[in-house]
């Protein structure tokens, strides 16, 4: 059912019944299943919605007019308890409350954000996009049971935003309550959002140290470690293709080795430089599995478990990929079209609490995740609706890694410790100590921002300011600071900076500027990565990069490691032509080294890699 005529409201304080006070006034209803919800004014203020199948709206019949580039602040005081918590957009079945605010053009249709080209850092999805879809960086998103609580998001108006359109919508079983919403011009007055300027006046300008001219083997999946043994690392590339519908078949292709003047050392499949783009993970992993001091490669091919010689790719072990598991059947549905698994990424950790990580997981899509042994021994399996990289931490201290799998916490037995139930998946997850307290902070898509308790999965902060893509823990702030930088991709590009407890002290709208941390200067501080240069976390380029890669099909990534081994990290891209090392001009002697746990790299935030400052001389 279409809505009738709106008004248009030009003040912002012209806006009233935010809080249903005076009824249904300037409020228009509707549902897709006759007599499948009603809408109930609570005594004590605000709407009930109670719904038994299908799903509802309600509009706020008034378009507020604005102009592009003002900012307002969105509140909405909210509960749901609604019976089912999947989350599966390829079956349609998505239980939800939503209180948003929409942005529509001067026809009055929803603003796109789409760019002429990407200009921007890193986007925090192993791939970029130009269109990134209909505008939605103010959608207060819940499943599940939520306890009343004021929440709160807070936008720009993009480009061609002429007028923003309040809504309240919902699907599923269960009851929902909006006490009242609210909408203020500003954002909250402890956030800056202005011009910064730059951290650093002065740092080592960048030059080439390595430019690699790659072949039809390159991809823009990439490995890092040192596969035969002889102190200097190696580069290993994995092509893939997809084998079946949607984004959660496809299957490792081709293998390369090179070492550092770009002699190929071994590969396994066939190349095809058709096989560069990847969406996701893959399931290959270097590291020095079995103890023996040299690194493996571990993969899936061929729905087969591999475990490689580093340096001449031969098969060491092999097993069956598991069978295939229908799971929640969360994101995009089952999982099963093929009767094993074709692995989705690889983790390294320490189930056991043996001496090293020597245990690694295993995991499918959306669905499944199983734990092995280095003698590829299946050690437990568990299923929800998972992260795209697990997080490992051990969290208890009995040198035993516990994994956050997306919707709960596990014990090194995989035994849930505790349940989350917020709307969407979590993209990517970041762990720390603060003030005696482990934090686990996570990146929810359209689930937002959230800040819990580590060890109870209590709730700490949440933030509603778009599709949460990508956190990162780095030492970014001045002074060599610890802060927090979050992303948002669909929908809109933002980029937030975080302090230690959860508070946004910087926003920036309309950009992302790098998430990768780069120990470059080597005074305990770091910049963040982006293929054309550095970062400070406000956004200003510090270190431009000369002779950047350009003219990409897919678009180069970037990555960190100390590859002259002085300590400072070198900036490594690559795309489909070149892989490039940048390193420092100067020979400065550095105070910091950085340890990070390389072989757990991933294209979703840095929280299994992050790098721990160590002033050189300790031990």
């Amino acid at each position: 059912m279409s809505l009738p005529s709106r008004p248009i409201i030009d003040s912002i304080s012209s806006i009233e019944n935010l809080d249903f006070s005076r009824g249904f006034y300037n409020w228009f209803a509707s549902s897709d299943r006759i007599g499948g919800s009603s809408f109930i004014l609570d005594p004590n203020g605000g709407v009930r919605i109670v719904c038994s199948e299908g799903g509802w709206k309600l509009e706020y019949k008034p378009l507020i007019k604005v102009s592009e580039g003002e900012c307002f602040t969105f509140e909405a005081e909210a509960s749901c308890k609604l019976m089912k918590t999947r989350f599966c957009g390829k079956t349609g079945e998505l239980d939800f409350l939503s209180t948003r605010v929409e942005v529509l053009d001067e026809n009055r249709n929803p603003v796109r954000i789409v760019f002429d080209r990407w200009i921007f850092g890193d986007s925090g999805e192993p791939f970029i996009r130009t269109d990134l879809g209909l505008w939605r960086c103010a959608d207060i998103r819940l499943t599940g049971s939520k306890d009343l609580k004021r929440r709160i998001s807070f936008f720009q108006v993009p480009k061609n935003g002429r007028y923003l359109s309040i809504v309240l919508e919902g699907r599923g079983e269960g009851e929902s309550y909006v006490r009242y919403l609210k909408l203020r011009r500003g954002i909250p007055i402890e956030i800056e959002s202005t011009y910064h300027p730059p951290l650093l006046t002065v740092a080592p300008k960048a030059i080439v140290y390595k430019r690699i001219p790659l072949g039809s083997y390159a991809a823009k999946f990439l490995r890092i470690g040192d596969l035969d043994g002889d102190g200097r690392i190696e580069f290993l590339f994995a092509q893939n293709e997809k084998i079946g519908p949607g984004d959660i078949y496809k299957h490792i292709t081709c293998l390369t080795a090179i070492d550092l003047d770009g002699k190929i050392l071994w590969q396994i499949g066939s190349p095809s430089i058709d096989n560069f783009e990847v969406t996701s993970d893959l399931p290959v992993s270097v590291y020095d599995l079995d103890g023996d001091g040299r690194c493996e490669v571990t993969c899936c091919m061929n729905f087969k478990i591999l475990v490689l010689d580093g340096s001449t790719g031969n098969v060491i072990r092999t097993a069956d990929t598991p069978e295939s598991y229908a799971g929640g059947g969360y994101v995009e549905g089952p999982e099963t079209l093929f009767g094993r698994i074709n692995g989705d990424c690889i983790t390294i950790c320490n189930l056991r609490g043996l001496d090293n990580d020597r245990d690694f997981l295993l995991k499918d899509r959306y669905n499944n995740i199983w734990a092995y042994t280095d003698r590829l021994e299946m050690l437990w399996h568990y299923n929800g609706k998972l992260i795209h990289s697990p997080l490992v931490y051990d969290i208890d201290g009995d040198k035993r890694t516990e994994v956050f799998v997306g919707d709960a916490l596990l014990d090194h037995d995989g035994t849930p410790i505790w349940r989350i139930d917020i709307y969407d998946h979590c993209d990517s997850a970041i762990i720390y100590r603060h003030r005696g307290r482990l934090i686990l902070a996570l990146a929810y898509q359209s689930g937002g921002f959230h800040f819990l308790d580590a060890e109870t999965g209590e709730p700490i902060k949440e933030y509603y300011l778009g599709h949460a893509q990508v956190l990162s823990l780095g030492y970014i702030g001045a002074g060599g600071e610890q802060l927090i930088c979050g992303h948002t991709f669909w929908g809109g590009l933002n980029q937030f900076i975080f302090n230690l407890d959860g508070d946004i002290i910087y926003a920036i709208f309309g950009g992302v500027y790098g998430w990768i941390p780069v120990n470059w200067v080597g005074d305990g501080s770091e910049l963040l990565a982006s293929p054309k240069g550095m970062y400070d976390c406000y956004g200003n380029i510090v270190v431009e990069f000369p002779d950047p890669h350009i003219g990409s099909i897919w678009g180069p990534k970037v990555f960190a490691y100390d590859i002259c081994g002085d300590a400072r990290e070198e900036v490594i891209v690559w795309d489909e032509k070149y892989l490039t090392i940048y390193t420092q001009k100067d020979g400065a002697k550095p105070r910091y080294r950085f340890d990070r746990k390389v072989y757990n790299q991933t294209f979703y935030g840095n929280g299994n890699f992050t790098g721990y400052r160590i002033e050189l001389g300790e031990t």
